[in-house]
């Protein structure tokens, strides 16, 4: 039997590998958005006072760090490529928070471990390991990140997006996850 190969089968192949190959973590990795590279640096800027924060909004990211295949019998580990940003083209977005959930609600870690601020129009990201030992795994099929954000003027809300990647044997898998606005109801 031959499997015809697209290329976009293939770009997800070649994305899972370069994820993947190479890199190993231990039991205890910690996750957060990298706030010391120089492509973060360039993205963020210094906190504005607490008091200048008017507005202040959650947002819901589902997460899946694994999927099951053939009625449950088999369970794919996904790793994901999370993205975190600030659609305004003019006012930037402080991060109080970004807490990754697992299944049952319980907290598994916060992705931005200090408050930060994003400049606009700018995106800051984390990767969530596929491997079997990595706390990527902790958050199952119905893993989530609440992100804490706050403004000190209107703005569009920050998009949040997972891609989220995975393969067996000789299949690839990859879709996004799209953030969605926390709204309270009465």
């Amino acid at each position: 039997m031959r499997m015809k190969m697209t290329l976009g089968t293939a770009l997800c192949g070649l994305v899972l590998q370069a994820c993947v190959v190479g890199v190993s973590f231990a039991a205890e990795t910690v996750l957060r958005f990298d706030l010391g590279s120089d492509r973060a640096k360039a993205a963020i800027t210094a906190n504005p006072a607490d008091s200048s924060l008017t507005i202040k909004k959650q947002s819901y990211l589902p997460l899946y760090s694994s999927v099951a295949l053939g009625g449950g019998a088999t369970t794919v580990h996904l790793g994901a490529n999370v993205t975190l940003r600030n659609i305004s083209p003019d006012q930037p977005l402080v991060v109080s928070s970004a807490r990754y959930f697992d299944r049952s609600g319980e907290l598994v870690t916060d992705l931005a471990g200090q408050a930060f601020t994003l400049k606009p129009l700018a995106t800051i990201e984390v990767f969530i390991p596929i491997t079997e030992q990595s706390v990527g795994l902790r958050g199952g099929r119905g893993g989530s990140i609440v992100l804490d954000w706050a403004a000190t003027a209107p703005v569009p809300e920050p998009l949040m997006e997972a891609l989220v990647l995975g393969s067996s044997g000789p299949a690839s898998f990859s879709f996004i996850s799209r953030s969605l606005p926390v709204r309270m109801t009465q």
